[in-house]
């Protein structure tokens, strides 16, 4: 695929928005061209096909979503595993966002792999326009002291992953997989029914269960296992 050649003036530069949902990405775009700027949609929503599109274009500003949905194979597709693709080819990254919260962790990852800031995807047309003329100018969506923010809490996120991963590589696999049906909501009882045991082997399982993972209840366990505790 023929790569298109730099723009000369850097307002021309494209926008491609990256979102696994049409009407969000055809909504933004009518937005951004209603405003003079050249705005064209990811139509692969895959990492393959957005670095193709991307590619084909000259580098300018991606507006990408971070969940795009599940691939062809079925699995999800994490919009931060392009980050590190578009800014080889030259290309700016904003990190479209929903509700903020829990998901501020994804957020502080994206940055960390180089994305230039966030825009939420409610924001007011006036935000939205303006988040995205600085992009393509080449100025900065936050402060240092803010920057810093988001990478401190990426270190921290990581350092927590790390630990979380080596308190659950204490279980057995026999511990792991009755914690797994804790998580489904089954009850001791009903593990210890469909794995033809004891109660009370299932009860000793999930006590070396907690004791593993260091913490003092189911809730907290399952919680481990999904990646919300601290």
């Amino acid at each position: 695929m023929t790569r298109r050649p730099p723009a000369e003036d850097p307002w021309s530069r494209p926008v491609l928005i990256v979102d696994d949902h049409e009407l969000v990405r055809a909504a933004l775009v009518a937005t951004l061209r209603g405003e003079g700027i050249h705005a064209y949609a990811c139509t692969h929503v895959t990492i393959s096909g957005i670095l193709a599109e991307a590619h084909s274009l000259p580098p300018g500003v991606v507006l990408l979503d971070l969940d795009l949905g599940a691939g062809p194979d079925g699995r999800h597709i994490d919009g931060i595993d392009a980050i590190g693709g578009l800014r080889a080819e030259g290309w700016t990254v904003v990190v479209l966002t929903g509700s903020p919260g829990p998901r501020s962790a994804r957020i502080a990852a994206a940055i960390a792999a180089g994305a230039l800031g966030q825009v939420p995807k409610i924001a007011s047309f006036d935000l939205l326009v303006g988040s995205v003329r600085q992009a393509i100018g080449g100025t900065a969506l936050m402060t240092q002291e803010e920057r810093r923010g988001w990478l401190d809490r990426d270190r921290t996120e990581r350092a927590a992953a790390r630990h979380r991963d080596m308190l659950l590589g204490r279980l057995t696999a026999r511990e792991r997989f009755v914690l797994v049906q804790l998580a489904e909501g089954r009850r001791a009882a009903e593990i210890a029914s469909e794995s033809v045991v004891a109660v009370a082997t299932v009860r000793t399982q999930i006590r070396a269960i907690l004791a593993k993972l260091e913490v003092t209840s189911q809730l907290g366990a399952v919680a481990l296992l999904r990646g919300e505790w601290e």
